[in-house]
């Protein structure tokens, strides 16, 4: 099965000026941003792909701390290839905040004329996954706000035309910087890609211009996404070949790609049906105030263990269990009786939706569109019997 490397290796030798922009571009230029450039780049240098490459492998360290094995590759495939090797990177920033529960890290790239804005998603930190859980508790995240920032900054910088795009998270940031973004700078994009990345909450977008770059949009997930099916897509999405399962398809380098396009699918797997229906049943059943509870008390227990990253928990993992478990023992009996309830209903949620998987009874599934419809019945109804009960109550 071909994929982004076969890709470098055929069309590597073509400047952009030879040949015109493509996904499989698009997709490699959303996955740079996720190399580590601290102390190679600073946010107002310079840098081409090759010259940054040259000392990010001068320091053997790097190379094993990338977030997938295939990132260190891509880097110097990318590096030697004519096509990305003397592509400028510039305003390369990088943000882990405790505080605030910020993980932001971008860089542009500059691509025959076009800046290119590629926006890092979630990292192994454990602040970079406690972001990714608020995308259900809160709006807009910390990192969206910088995104559409960097956005602003980048363009009042440089005149021309722009693209925006980012894998997972990233590909949410590309999205929402662009929807946000000011009349002007929305005439100056040419294309916004999200890949695999998560959507929105219907109403978070009533108040954007989401509608009127909808047709600059090119989201893709694999066949059987998770995390790029979390929220709503109101924009069309294409279905893409991966040659991993499950999560793992997460992964760019098992993307399917065809000389220049992703090999497309006409729809997604059952596995990725039965998580997006759990994970928004569960989900719905909570106020935001509980998942704001949950999400604080389930961090409270991760961050317990004094670690950076998920890595590091790993590595010391029988103290981060014996700290985990602590945290749990002494935390109050509100907050622990809270997490424990709602993994029971989790569990519960997924045994709802086991008949996405069941091969017997799949032909009895909702599509997503009808268990919406289903969903606004139900609170029409519960909305229908509040006013009668009220009405009922004032004329008695």
């Amino acid at each position: 099965m071909a994929n982004v490397f076969d890709y470098l290796q055929w069309r590597g030798d073509l400047l952009f000026s030879q040949d015109g922009f493509h996904t499989a571009d698009a997709l490699i230029l959303s996955r740079l941003s996720y190399i580590q450039l601290d102390g190679i780049l600073g946010e107002n240098e310079s840098l081409t792909v090759r010259k940054a490459a040259e000392q990010f492998f001068a320091d053997v360290t790097r190379a094993e701390q990338v977030l997938w094995k295939g990132d260190a590759e891509l880097l110097q495939a990318a590096a030697e290839s004519a096509r990305f090797g003397n592509l400028l990177l510039s305003d390369y920033v990088n943000i882990v905040d405790g505080e605030t529960k910020m993980q932001f890290s971008a860089v542009m790239i500059d691509v025959d004329g076009r800046r290119f804005l590629s926006y890092r998603g979630t990292d192994n930190t454990v602040v970079g996954w406690q972001e990714d859980f608020a995308l259900f508790t809160q709006f807009p995240l910390p990192s969206q706000i910088k995104a559409l920032e960097y956005f602003e900054h980048a363009a009042a910088r440089f005149d021309g035309r722009f693209i925006l795009g980012g894998h997972s998270k990233g590909g949410n940031l590309a999205v929402y910087a662009a929807a946000f973004s000011e009349q002007a700078l929305r005439g100056r994009i040419d294309a916004v890609y999200s890949m695999d990345g998560p959507g929105f909450e219907r109403e978070n977008l009533e108040n954007s211009a989401f509608d009127e770059i909808r047709g600059k949009i090119h989201t893709f997930v694999p066949q059987s996404s998770v995390f790029g099916m979390l929220l709503e897509h109101r924009e069309h999405y294409t279905v893409i070949q991966s040659d991993r399962k499950g999560f793992m398809q997460h992964d760019i380098y098992s993307w399917s790609i065809d000389r220049t396009e992703p090999v497309t699918l006409p729809k997604t797997t059952a596995t990725s049906a039965f998580f997006d229906h759990t994970i928004t049943d569960f989900f719905d059943g909570m106020s935001r105030s509980d998942r704001v509870r949950l999400a604080d008390g389930v961090f409270e227990v991760l961050k317990s263990a004094d670690v950076m990253t998920f890595d590091e928990m790993l590595e010391r993992l029988m103290h981060s269990i014996g700290k985990g478990l602590d945290t749990m023992k002494n935390m109050d009996g509100t907050t622990r009786a809270l997490i424990m309830k709602q993994v029971g209903r989790l569990v519960k949620s997924a045994g709802r939706n086991l008949n996405d998987v069941n091969p017997l009874r799949r032909k009895n599934r909702l599509s997503k569109e009808e268990r919406e419809r289903l969903k606004l019945d139900k609170r029409r109804f519960k909305h229908e019997k509040k006013l009668r009960e009220i009405t009922g109550e004032a004329g008695s």
